[in-house]
């Protein structure tokens, strides 16, 4: 009988201690930081060899969507897309072979992120690309 009501204590003071952690989401007016979550997204854009061409890759976590815009330097939007909610890879080349020389971005938001890629295109005897 002992043995019963010494389990019982030690599982009610565990059901208690557990209970009290998950409750204290906030001190000091500020979430901590086990009820933050971060939206993370990591992009890369580099141009294939020998060619006008760009890569786009993107990871994300699932569960919202990417949007991908490429604009000129006035804003005119050339592209749009919206990329899947559960899907957590982008991959995509771009063919830049017909644009005119000028100054382009790339904008990506995810959730409340946004990061933009700039590219200069200048035509000389062979046409370069400069990413930054």
């Amino acid at each position: 009988m002992k043995i019963s009501i010494v389990s019982k204590m030690f599982f009610a003071f565990a059901m208690m201690l557990s209970v009290t952690s998950f409750a204290s989401e906030k001190k000091d007016g500020k979430e901590s930081n086990k009820s933050k979550k971060i939206a993370h997204f990591d992009a890369s854009l580099f141009q294939l060899a020998n060619s006008s061409k760009l890569k786009l890759s993107v990871d994300k976590e699932a569960g919202s969507h990417l949007r991908i815009i490429l604009k000129d330097k006035g804003g005119r939007i050339l592209y749009s897309e919206m990329y899947g909610k559960d899907l957590e890879q982008y991959r995509r080349v771009f063919n830049l072979n017909d644009m005119t020389d000028g100054t382009y971005f790339f904008e990506l938001t995810y959730k409340d992120q946004k990061v933009t890629k700039e590219i200069s295109l200048q035509t000389n005897s062979e046409r370069k690309i400069a990413l930054q």
